[in-house]
């Protein structure tokens, strides 16, 4: 069954709607994660520090069941026939009340539909999506108020940008009646460039029936013979669709000889075909349209990505290198270009995701280290170190305890013994008077040394510039031996 121009409104409301729910959503488990990481920082109780850890760990495990549960929760809202009562959000009911504006005639009988969409967003429903998140999270009862004050100002709070942005993307009330309003819009839709074959498919349709009502709505004094367009429009027409290419400068000689055999391969086409090719619908054009909407992000995409983009656009521009060159077979090709152009869209995006990973980890390893360095300053306060020791401490020492502190917790064994190396060092480089500290000084000497050659290794430290530190540090040693003064034996130096 076809739809309506409301449940194409309707359709197209309730997809940005979930992709608006779904950026804030992980943004919120993102900062509930680093609210818990925090926290386990400055614990100062072993118990509550790793329970706080174990409390981030479940987050991170459950976030995407519980985005699961909370799009299950919001999906059966926008079917429960509960229409929106206005003069609670001022925001959501201006929304509301230009939905209720909308023409009967175009719009039928399903406005109902969007005055239960409306409530389907309000910030009643949401928040009731709270309660969907809190199992898959494991969320623990002591912590359960902060998540929801969390919830409350990263969703709750900002609906209103929500509810404005669904009233901006509305037809203007005096083109509401105006199908070729509608036809243009859906043709921005088309021009979008990460749509999946089956919204490119379902979006083409959508245009065909809207063309279709306009060409019924047209008044009975237009002129039913259509002018055929010269062999110029034609061409003009054909040339166009690779004017929008915005990155021409920036791409290889291989995907330029695909697009000029193509640009004429389209032209031949384009005068064959005429009235027809006129049509946006027209196969040339769409494919063409699909494949320079790819290329306009080419900047974004990685070496390995392009040269695969190029050999694959070089085989279907070689379809088209025949004498009778037909629509069909652009048809033929399309499945091959729609998945050509996904594959590179999909990796940039993928790309964006690493990069802005790798940004979250580096300010994260910033953090840390900042951290490692005031514990240190802690340490040091007041000891008078030499620069070899200053630059092992808060150069590959400083890396010794990050890598720890990554790899096995900030409450792990592991992390411990590092810290320790560090105030046995402090300790062992010092001069001592007592007969006992001068023995044991001496028998840390060899414990030392491998558990720092240890450290030094598992952070890829060179084999040579190890064994200078080293050496460097029981230079120190002796240096120390020497100034120190025994009560009792000499034989307390080495």
């Amino acid at each position: 069954m076809l739809q309506t121009g409301t449940g194409l409104l309707a359709d197209r409301l309730k997809s940005q709607s979930r992709l608006w729910f779904g950026e804030h959503l992980y943004r919120y488990f993102e900062r509930l994660e680093d609210n818990f990481h925090r926290r386990s920082l400055t614990a100062i109780n072993p118990v509550e520090q790793a329970e706080l850890l174990a409390q981030q760990s479940a987050v991170k495990r459950g976030q995407d069941e519980a985005f699961r549960q909370f799009a299950d929760h919001i999906n059966q809202a926008f079917t429960t026939k509960r229409a929106y009562d206005t003069g609670s959000y001022p925001a959501l009911d201006r929304l509301a009340q230009r939905l209720e504006k909308l023409p009967n005639d175009y719009f039928m009988n399903e406005k109902p539909q969007l005055r239960n969409f409306c409530r389907a967003i309000a910030p009643i429903t949401v928040l009731a999506g709270f309660q969907q998140i809190l199992v898959p999270l494991q969320l623990a009862p002591a912590h359960r108020h902060q998540a929801l004050t969390m919830f409350q100002g990263l969703l709750i709070q900002e609906l209103s940008n929500l509810y404005d942005a669904l009233l901006e993307s509305l037809p203007a009330e005096n083109q509401t009646h105006n199908v070729e309003a509608w036809i243009s819009h859906i043709k921005q839709q088309l021009s979008e460039k990460n749509l999946s074959t089956q919204e490119r498919a379902l979006t083409e349709t959508r245009l065909q029936r809207l063309l279709k009502l306009h060409s019924h709505r047209r008044s009975a004094n237009d002129n039913p013979n259509a002018i055929e367009p010269s062999d110029s429009d034609l061409l003009d027409a054909a040339g166009a669709l690779f004017q929008q290419l915005t990155t021409r400068r920036r791409l290889t000689p291989g995907i330029l000889g695909s697009l000029n055999t193509m640009q004429t391969s389209v032209s031949t086409l384009a005068l064959q075909d005429r009235s027809a090719f006129m049509h946006p619908l027209h196969p040339a054009r769409q494919i063409c349209r699909q494949i320079i909407n790819t290329l306009n992000q080419w900047d974004d995409a990685q070496a390995a990505q392009r040269q695969q983009f190029d050999l694959e656009l070089k085989a279907i521009s070689r379809k088209f290198t025949g004498h009778n060159i037909s629509a069909s077979q652009f048809n033929s090709v399309r499945a091959e270009v729609d998945a050509c152009c996904q594959h590179l869209l999909q990796s940039i995006k993928l790309n964006d995701k690493r990069s802005l990973n790798a940004d979250v980890g580096q300010k994260r390893l910033t953090r840390l280290r900042k951290k490692v360095h005031d514990m240190l300053d802690e340490k040091t306060d007041g000891a008078e170190l030499s620069v070899s020791v200053d630059n092992m401490l808060y150069g590959p020492m400083t890396t010794i305890i990050l890598y720890h502190w990554l790899r096995h917790g900030s409450n792990s064994a592991p992390l411990r013994r590092s810290l320790q190396l560090v105030d046995d060092i402090l300790w062992y480089i010092k001069p001592h008077s007592d007969w006992s500290e001068l023995r044991r000084a001496k028998a840390m000497s060899k414990d030392i040394e491998t558990e720092l050659s240890d450290g030094l290794q598992r952070i890829n430290y060179g084999y040579r510039a190890a064994q200078i530190l080293i050496e460097e540090l029981h230079q120190l040693r002796l240096n120390a031996s020497g100034r120190s003064v025994s009560i009792s034996k000499p034989d307390a130096k080495r």
